[in-house]
């Protein structure tokens, strides 16, 4: 038989207007799919108090489809959200709260990837610009703690330690957190979605992303806009492709460094690694242990890639997930029936 399943989603007073949208279609969208296929599903937002919110559900019961995201400093910060649910005894999909962490706060991302030598660009945090001691240019200047491309604008590429200080300069009085600084691979851009759990890992398909509309290398990369303003430039004229066009040979190789920076930073049922090239050689640039799963994201068209419509998807998700749902003791049911 199988669980009931709670859709849990984050919004707050805090949350962007495209946060909210993008949030409400996905769930709406995750819900419709999986109703479809039969399953019993609930969405149910999150906003301060969610051990409130989950008191009627039984985590014997209840399945968690875990579409929590937020910044750290939100209540529904997705590793915030996944440590209360493990206490409270629930299953849910995707990451636990250690691999969330360690993948939100991108330098110990890079230390947990070169500690289990998966190849990676050189990079430095660095929280003053007067301490950027840095050497390796072109190198990419961008928060070291947000996602969705935060911060990440034309300018982040930079040429020159000069340029690097006005860049940490920005970070750290805009985000008020510490700027990571690494190589800047001027190459395309391989987006890898994967499934799976420690040694069952395998990849769902590999997107690319080009820039050759572009001939500066400030313009050679995704940005904020690139990603969320339909009506900017970069947004309209650097396309997604998938399945990517690369030869066995280097899928082979992108393959490889993708599973094992996965599990190297502990995903687990899904997740998406990106990668740039430096030679032949693919270079792990971020972990998304948590990535979009909405029906036009990268994930969900790898999966129609690999013949999988968007129900499918989230079916295979869930069922990862269930295999970590409590058993119950058949005698301790009989006990407290009679």
């Amino acid at each position: 038989m199988t669980p009931p399943l709670l859709l849990l989603y984050g919004l707050d007073e805090a949350s962007h207007d495209f946060e909210i949208a993008s949030t409400l279609a996905l769930v709406k969208a995750a819900t419709e799919a999986l109703l479809s296929r039969g399953w019993r599903v609930l969405p149910m937002q999150v906003a301060h108090d969610l051990i409130t919110l989950l008191r009627p559900f039984d985590p014997g019961e209840w399945l968690i489809f875990n579409l929590c995201e937020g910044a750290p400093a939100q209540e529904f910060y997705y590793a915030r959200v996944t440590r209360m649910l493990a206490e409270l005894g629930y299953a849910f999909t995707g990451s636990d709260a250690w691999a969330l962490d360690e993948t939100q706060y991108k330098w110990r991302m890079k230390a947990l990837l070169e500690a289990h030598g998966v190849p990676t660009p050189t990079w430095a945090i660095v929280e003053r610009a007067e301490d950027v001691a840095f050497d390796a240019f072109p190198a990419i200047v961008k928060p070291a703690a947000e996602h969705c491309s935060y911060g990440i604008t034309r300018d982040s590429v930079v040429m020159n330690a000069d340029e690097a200080r006005a860049q940490v300069t920005r970070i750290v009085g805009e985000f008020r957190q510490p700027a990571l600084i690494e190589t800047f691979l001027d190459s395309p851009e391989y987006n890898v979605s994967l499934w799976g759990s420690d040694d069952d890992v395998s990849v769902l398909g590999i997107s690319t992303m080009t820039y050759n509309a572009f001939d500066d290398i400030r313009d050679r990369l995704c940005t904020f806009d690139a990603k969320w303003t339909p009506e900017s430039e970069a947004y309209q004229r650097i396309p997604a492709i998938c399945p990517a066009p690369v030869s066995p040979a280097l899928q082979a190789k992108i393959e490889a460094v993708a599973i094992a920076a996965y599990r190297a930073t502990g995903c687990r049922d899904y997740g998406r690694v990106d990668l740039r090239l430096w030679g032949d050689q693919p270079m792990a640039l971020d972990v998304n242990a948590n990535c979009d799963v909405s029906p036009d994201g990268g994930f969900a068209n790898a999966a129609r890639a690999a013949g999988l419509d968007y129900a499918d998807m989230l079916e295979r998700i869930v069922r990862l997930a269930m295999r970590r749902m409590p058993t119950r003791d058949p005698h301790t049911m009989a006990e407290v029936a009679q």
